[in-house]
């Protein structure tokens, strides 16, 4: 399941293509007034009005998505917000959406995007702030500051001094999610290092968030952090889990970020690494102890204390597992419907397993299914579980049915592609199978428009760097039909189309 979650991970958008409708919820849902008409004409609406762009990217099946949807898309305050706007929904299965997103940087769902009348990018909102710092970030579009990508330009090209709504739109930019749209060729830690020091002691919300932005940066940096680079990080570390509001404005980086960070700047059994646990254990405590947390966050504290037992190298004590199934049932209880179900069965799910209580996973999971909940996504959870469990011919049987069953364009050609690389994972010796859902897949290719593009071509990318691993075991015949199958799919695109193509072919 892993692959699968980090694919969520976070979406897109273009001016274009008037023919393509933003597929909108309906206002009474959660009471966003979103355009209803294409997105060349929501532009045209926000050119004639003077207003930005606000863009939701998201799938009805993501289950973060659900989770915006549930909070976010229901707080007073940000809808009263978005009236200052043009908002857009697009889902990423509205046909041509993923060649949308290739061009605008988009990687993953939800992905929330301002942008001037004229279409100029202004910045990108992270999915997990704070239900109060949305508003604010809107304000600064509405205040008309200067777009992200231009604002970097100024400071670090031309030792422009940011302003301090400058410096709160850097801080509350999902740096993470852009694909390095407006960091360029630069290296992102050292960005973000330098941002961090030019924030003063008077905005500690802004340095906190550059912290820990920048100590994320370097967590996933090639290049090992240096001796002063680790001392510093663990001094930035320290401040943020410190700080209450710090660690509520970065909950995200509290939960999921420290079991990668702290190995690359601790050695195991060192003053610094005990330091570190102890700070990240009352963080927590903390976090337990905020009462205005929504069900499905209040379960992922329980994610960062799990994550903090294995970096202290602790088993996981029956009290805690007792306790994580009590806080499911009672978070379960209190979203019985919509989004919100969703959200929390999805994180139910993640600290269920996690704690080695895997029965208790499948029968949620199978009780969700039951109940119609969300269940193309929920089939490649129950794929993950059977593989967990070793029992990799009901890991295929569920990669099967969630193809098989899976709607949306961009939605089947990326379940299809976990089930080949599962099939080449699991049974390379079954050629005939391999070869006959690739070819379903390349089919499928053929009803849809752009289908070389953003999300679906990385899928695709995905599945030919299995098949290429597979051919070296298998026949080269079998893989040579399977390309030219795709080739012969390719060709109607036309030569662009037919570049992308060999290009996808080449995955290694």
């Amino acid at each position: 399941m892993n692959r699968i979650v980090r694919v969520l991970a976070s979406t897109f958008l273009l001016l274009a293509s008037a023919a393509v409708c933003a597929s909108a919820p309906k206002s009474t849902e959660d009471g966003i007034q979103w355009h209803s008409g294409s997105v060349d004409q929501a532009f045209a609406e926000a050119r004639r009005q003077n207003k930005p762009v606000f863009l939701y990217w998201g799938a009805v099946w993501c289950p973060p998505c659900n989770q915006l949807k549930a909070t976010l898309f229901k707080n007073p305050a940000f809808i009263r917000k978005t009236h200052l706007f043009v908002p857009v929904y697009l889902d990423g299965d509205t046909e041509a959406a993923q060649k949308w997103g290739e061009q605008f940087g988009v990687l993953g769902y939800p992905t929330l995007i301002l942008f001037t009348p004229q279409g100029e990018e202004i910045t990108r909102l992270p999915g997990g702030m704070r239900m109060e710092r949305y508003p604010e970030v809107l304000d600064l579009a509405l205040a008309r500051v200067k777009p992200v990508a231009g604002l970097l330009k100024q400071v670090l090209d031309q030792g422009k001094t940011p302003t301090a709504q400058e410096l709160h739109l850097l801080a509350w930019y999902s740096w993470g999610q852009d694909g390095g749209k407006a960091l360029g060729k630069r290296e992102p830690s050292q960005v973000l290092k330098t941002l961090a020091g030019l924030v003063p002691k008077s905005m500690p919300r802004e340095k906190a968030r550059l912290d820990a932005q920048y100590l994320s940066a370097l967590a996933d940096r090639q290049a090992p952090p240096s001796a002063e680079e680790k001392q510093d990080a663990v001094e930035r570390l320290l401040g943020i889990l410190a700080s209450r509001e710090a660690v509520l404005d970065n909950f995200s980086f509290v939960i999921y970020g420290l079991d990668t960070l702290v190995p690359r700047i601790t050695a195991a059994g060192s003053e610094e690494r005990k330091r570190l646990l102890q700070a990240w254990d009352k963080a927590l405590i903390r976090l337990q102890d905020v009462r205005d947390l929504d069900p499905a966050r209040t379960l992922l504290v329980y994610a960062g204390r799990l994550s903090w037992l294995k970096m202290a190298e602790q088993a996981i004590p029956e009290t805690l597992k007792k306790a994580i199934r009590d806080a499911v049932g009672k978070a379960r209880r209190q979203a019985q419907r919509g989004h919100q179900r969703v959200a929390v069965a999805y994180a139910a799910y993640g600290i269920l397993k996690d704690s080695g209580q895997l029965k208790q996973a499948e029968q949620l999971i199978n009780e969700e299914m039951q109940a119609g909940s969300n269940n193309q996504y929920w089939m490649l959870v129950l794929a993950d579980l059977a593989a967990e469990t070793g029992d990799e011919s009901e890991a295929l049987n569920w990669y099967a049915r969630a193809w098989e069953t899976s709607t949306g364009a961009a939605t089947r050609i990326q379940w299809g592609s976990y089930y080949i690389r599962q099939l080449t994972e699991s049974a390379p010796g079954d050629d005939q199978r391999i070869i006959a859902v690739s070819k379903a897949l390349f089919a499928e290719l053929g009803k849809q428009k752009t289908p070389f593009h953003g999300r679906s071509k990385r899928a695709l990318e995905r599945v030919f760097k299995a098949l290429n691993a597979w051919g070296q075991v298998s026949s080269p015949a079998e893989l040579i039909e399977i390309k030219r199958a795709f080739i012969n799919t390719c060709m109607p695109f036309g030569k662009e189309a037919m570049a992308r193509c060999e290009a996808i072919m080449k995955a290694t």
